[in-house]
């Protein structure tokens, strides 16, 4: 087991070109530290939905995937472990928007199919509904890295702390991965405050990569704007690392960003857990909804 975790996060500008993504990925990859054991990408890593219709069944990816299976031999021989966020994955004849992990020994493990799926009316515009693309999962699952206890959030997801108190309460998890693509509208006041809280009540950090800017389709006047401070934050609540958010981009076509790192200490973890004991004050438990 360590007591420290290298982990090195993407800011992306994803579009609804594969190739185009995967590219951006691989050029971030030759840039991350030596000490990067865990290399995190936003939600929509591989392919951004820029129109109105539901994502086409044929953009999924699968474990034949050409690209998955490039970007596992990428992790494979830089030996780190590659988390890509949240993308389409098809399993048993159904879409999910999967937390896929790319492992050093060259597994693709499927971690977590995100289970609030964003179904919204935000006003002129801004109206999705994620569920015409995807299946909702039903399962919270943890995995390790070098002996820390990971889990996953993606996006929507953040705004149901039950989610997060469950995992602290019986999975004892050192941190949370929230890879997200935030409208515009939403981020500005949420994004941040929501984050902070889920690390505050959990006492774990919370490393959350984001889709940021305008994402424009070539030669076509579709587009999209996501809000995205890519963010570290400490379990007390602090923010040690955080990058530009959409107010700063603009107009900008700016679409190639560097990945950030920070190196993560148990021993914040079990101090604050130890001077401010929630696990044993809490008094409320709560449960997963079968539907």
């Amino acid at each position: 087991m360590s007591n420290s975790l290298g982990v090195s996060l993407l800011p992306m500008t994803s579009i609804n070109d594969v190739s185009v993504n995967l590219k951006t990925i691989e050029n971030a990859m030759q840039k991350l530290p030596s000490s990067t054991r865990l290399f995190c990408l936003p939600e929509n890593s591989l392919f951004l939905n820029l129109g109105t219709d539901p994502i086409p069944s044929e953009k999924a990816f699968t474990k034949d995937s050409p690209e998955i299976r490039h970007l596992r031999d990428l992790a494979e021989d830089k030996n780190i472990f590659l988390h890509m966020g949240g993308i389409a994955w098809e399993k048993d004849g159904k879409v999910y928007n999967e937390a896929l992990l790319l492992t050093p020994d060259g597994e693709i493990v499927e971690t977590y199919e995100k289970i609030h799926l964003f179904d919204v009316d935000l006003g002129p515009g801004i109206q999705v509904t994620e569920s015409r693309s995807y299946r909702s999962g039903h399962r919270l699952n943890v995995f390790e890295v070098d002996g820390w206890r990971i889990a996953t959030a993606i996006c929507y997801d953040v705004r149901f702390p039950e989610i997060f108190v469950h995992y602290m309460e019986t999975e004892n998890v050192d941190l949370f991965l929230v890879p997200a693509a935030f409208t515009t509208k939403t981020g500005k006041i949420h994004w941040k405050p929501l984050l902070r809280a889920r690390a505050i009540e959990t006492q774990a950090y919370v490393v959350a990569p984001a889709q940021v800017g305008y994402h424009r389709e070539p030669g076509s006047d579709k587009l999209r704007k996501t809000w995205g401070q890519s963010l570290v934050i400490s379990p007390w609540g602090k923010i040690l690392q955080e990058t530009p958010s959409f107010s700063a981009f603009l107009d900008s076509d700016l679409t190639e960003h560097d990945p950030i790192h920070s190196v993560l200490e148990r021993e914040e973890i079990e101090s604050y857990r130890k001077s401010i004991p929630i696990s044993q004050h809490r008094r409320f438990a709560m449960e997963l909804k079968q539907k």
